[in-house]
């Protein structure tokens, strides 16, 4: 199997939610579980943003950008750490989109 280092379309985001998307952190990896993602328009950019759980809570991530792999995308991914109200961790997770993917967006 060869990765792409390239940015998923939202199709192929989408058809991955449910399973991990690896997070490396350093010269370590993290499994983080995609459990739903959305496109995000911003100007004439559209970004994605999706919502990552799991991990181990003892070892959390640092805010920031990450390098990520799903199926076999590599690509930047940009992590914020999420306090939910019943006080478990999640993640929020920003990524740029494909040009192709504004009429998608838009609709």
């Amino acid at each position: 199997m060869s990765l792409i280092c390239a940015v998923p379309t939202y199709a192929e985001l989408s058809a991955a939610t449910g399973q991990d998307v690896v997070v490396i952190a350093g010269l370590s990896g993290t499994s983080l579980r995609l459990d739903k993602v959305l496109p995000v328009g911003r100007g004439n950019a559209v970004s994605f943003r999706a919502l990552l759980s799991g991990g181990d809570p003892a070892v959390p991530l640092r805010n920031g950008t990450h390098l990520s792999r799903v199926g076999d995308f590599l690509f930047r991914l940009r992590l914020v750490r999420v306090v939910n109200q019943d006080g478990s961790e999640a993640y929020e997770a920003h990524s740029e989109a494909h040009l192709d993917q504004l009429e998608l967006a838009a609709s």
